[in-house]
């Protein structure tokens, strides 16, 4: 007779232990991390916050730029950063005044761009330039070492300090001390002629515009609106050709040196640059006061069926009409008075 025994079953418990991610998200990279994260109304992550974990070689390439704004030393929310640019020469021309040296870092601007995927909680991020930006997060720049040339000419007395050279035998009578010292002095005469051209271009503008304002006085009276309205267009015009005038009379030889020394640049790679387009853009400031903005509507290529636009700027400068000054405001256009690209 088969016995059966009776079987006791016993539930088996089973115990899923599921941890609780305390992260916002993965990072692609290693330079990259989330830092917090907002949710929408169905739990989903809506937005993130980032850091960039960069380092710098040079170091002090890091002093150049805002840190908090290059999501550094603070996080970013993804929405409002989706890229972030690093401007390494800003305040370059400051520095070199102040020091009398400073670094000009290559490439001028790092730019990244950054990506992210809610469905897979994931960061992702790239540099524009190519091998600057480093796995590791180590942003390496290439940099020139620029000292800024003394100025030793006085345009008031025309007196220039000789350049001392490094042979020490320039002795009176000699062809160096000869050379050094006509070098000296025709660089003094073509100043001061320079110097007498402005003065009386100032003062042939001075008595146009003070015909210009006599007219204005004697006629505004028996004007109406219409009338008055030309009359004042004519004015700003006729200023706005005076700035640009004066912009080209202070520093249109620097400029044009700039413009041939990216041309020499592009024929060492073999390539052609096309730079007779030029623009000159005004905008009234003060009175009577103008930011004058230069631009070469530049062609790039190596030939007439592969050239692509390639405009290049060539500063901001704001132009006193009543002082005659010129003075430029940007790092564009410090660079090219002060000679600063040239290697």
């Amino acid at each position: 007779m088969n016995k059966f025994l009776p079987v006791i079953i016993m539930p088996l418990l089973i115990c899923g232990c599921v941890g609780m991610s305390t992260t916002d998200g993965d990072s692609t990279k290693q330079w990259i991390t989330i830092v917090s994260s907002k949710s929408d109304l169905d739990g989903s992550t809506a937005d993130v916050c980032y850091k960039l974990n960069l380092r710098f070689n040079p170091e002090e390439a890091e002093d150049r730029i805002d840190t908090d704004k290059a999501c550094i030393t603070r996080c970013c929310w993804y929405s409002e950063n989706k890229l972030v640019q690093m401007d390494l020469n800003e305040g370059f021309a400051e520095e070199l005044v102040q020091n009398g040296t400073a670094k000009k870092y290559d490439p001028e601007l790092l730019t990244i761009r950054i990506s992210y995927s809610p469905f897979l909680k994931t960061i992702h991020g790239k540099a524009d330039q190519k091998g600057v930006l480093k796995s590791d997060g180590l942003v390496q720049l290439d940099y020139d070492q620029v000292t800024r040339p003394e100025q030793f000419l006085d345009l008031d007395f025309g007196t220039q300090t000789p350049k001392q050279y490094e042979d020490t035998n320039i002795y009176e009578g000699s062809y160096l001390f000869t050379k050094q010292k006509n070098d000296a002095e025709a660089k003094a005469k073509e100043q001061i002629a320079q110097a007498n051209q402005v003065r009386a271009a100032q003062a042939a503008e001075e008595k146009v515009s003070e015909k210009t304002k006599a007219a204005e006085q004697a006629s505004s009276g028996d004007l109406d609106e219409a009338e008055r309205q030309e009359l004042l267009q004519k004015k700003l015009s006729y200023e706005r050709r005076q700035a640009v005038l004066l912009v080209k009379r202070f520093y249109g030889k620097e400029i044009d040196s700039y413009i041939l020394a990216i041309d020499k640049a592009k024929r060492a790679q073999g390539l052609v640059l096309m730079s007779n387009d030029r623009d000159w853009t005004t905008v009234k400031t003060g009175t009577p006061i103008y930011k004058v903005t230069c631009k070469v509507n530049g062609k790039l290529g190596k030939t007439a069926s592969t050239m692509k636009n390639f405009p290049i700027s060539c500063g901001s400068y704001e132009v006193d009409l009543d002082e005659k000054t010129v003075n430029p405001i940007d790092t564009a256009a410090r660079s090219i008075v002060n000679g600063e690209y040239i290697n």
